[in-house]
């Protein structure tokens, strides 16, 4: 008889028996070409038949006494019962994507119990370039390629082992046939020697996969001594404060020579006003008549004639009255030598005025 035949017909006549039946896993992913299992268990006795089915179609059946009644090389059951319960493995080998779907587990006339089955691929994930040289503090972008996924891969960065945060990268990603592509790119600002990682990761994956470069960061060398920003602060204010120190003294020399200018025009003024009210008397005193004053006899006599000793002669002899008493002012302001007349009749005079 056939074994499907057969255990329709075990599962017809049991069909009075219930039992509760427990499917785990509630949901299965697994990579293509790799092999899914699920468990099905109920109460270890009370039941004759259990039927395993794909997507709607019966792949194995199992009975109480006599195990799996007819397996196949992709489809097959172990036994894995306790005399708490009865449990049995129904694994499923070389998953292809058509398998996604659901796998049902029926013991005799119960409901039927349902899981999920989900077959994923996984692509590759690279890091454009490689490792990279950069400035302490410049800003580095990096770029990872995820090609060949089903479904949609998760894309992440770390750096030394730790998340990046979702908002420093961004990533993108496009159907190619059956399968999906992923563009990623993060920004990252060099601070220390780090190791990035990009990670692709699908729920078939217990792993996720990685790609990973290093980040050399040389160190930018700062100037030795005061920060120019400082020197410059304090060489702006030491010049400020000089220059108006500099203004204070100058405007501070300058109100003294305007006082010292102005003290000198008033003491000029002083002195003027002081000659001029001490010089009147002296004046008066300088305006008396000279008595020892001799007119020239050239002017008057026609008959005087200059001699070679370039004195003028006279062709006569006249005397000349000189006053005998000179008064005090004269006395004391000049002085008058008489001398006798000489052989040819000329008197010579001679005035000394004593300043």
């Amino acid at each position: 008889m056939d074994t499907f035949a057969l255990a329709a017909l075990l599962l017809f006549i049991s069909g009075g028996v219930s039992a509760e039946v427990v499917l785990e896993p509630q949901n299965e992913w697994v990579l293509r070409t790799a092999n899914a299992s699920f468990n099905c268990s109920t109460k270890p006795t009370g039941w004759t038949i259990m039927i395993w089915s794909l997507n709607g179609v019966l792949a194995l059946a199992i009975a109480e006494g006599r195990g799996v009644l007819d397996g196949s090389e992709r489809f097959s059951a172990l036994n894995h019962s306790t005399t708490a319960q009865a449990k049995w493995e129904f694994i499923i080998r070389n998953v292809s994507r058509n398998d996604t779907g659901q796998v049902s587990c029926q013991v005799q006339s119960t409901e039927t119990v349902t899981a999920g089955l989900s077959v994923q691929e996984s692509g590759s994930v690279e890091i454009v370039g490689s490792n990279r040289t950069v400035m302490e503090g410049d800003q580095v972008v990096f770029q990872c390629l995820a090609a060949g996924w089903f479904p949609t891969p998760q894309i992440s960065w770390t750096t030394n082992g730790t998340p990046v945060d979702q908002q420093f990268f961004n990533t993108s990603s496009v159907e190619v046939g059956t399968l999906v592509n992923s563009n990623s790119t993060v920004r990252l600002t060099a601070v220390s020697n780090v190791s990035v990682a990009c990670l692709a990761s699908i729920p078939a994956l217990t792993t996720p996969q990685q790609s990973s470069v290093l980040l050399i960061v040389e160190k930018v060398e700062k100037p030795s001594g005061i920060d120019r920003t400082v020197l410059i602060a304090v060489t702006v204010s030491v010049s400020a404060v000089v220059l108006i120190v500099l203004i204070i003294i100058a405007i501070v020399f300058c109100c003294k020579r305007r006082r010292a200018k102005s003290s000198y025009q008033e003491e000029a003024r002083s002195h003027a006003r002081s000659q001029t009210a001490g010089d009147t008397p002296t004046r008066e005193r300088q305006g008396q008549d000279n008595l020892g004053y001799v007119t020239d006899p050239k002017a008057n006599d026609t008959s005087s004639e200059l001699t070679d000793s370039k004195i003028w002669q006279s062709s006569h002899i006249s005397t000349i009255q000189m006053p005998h008493v000179i008064n005090g002012s004269q006395r004391d302001n000049n002085l008058y030598v008489n001398h006798p007349v000489g052989e040819n009749g000329v008197r010579k005079h001679r005035h000394v005025t004593i300043v």
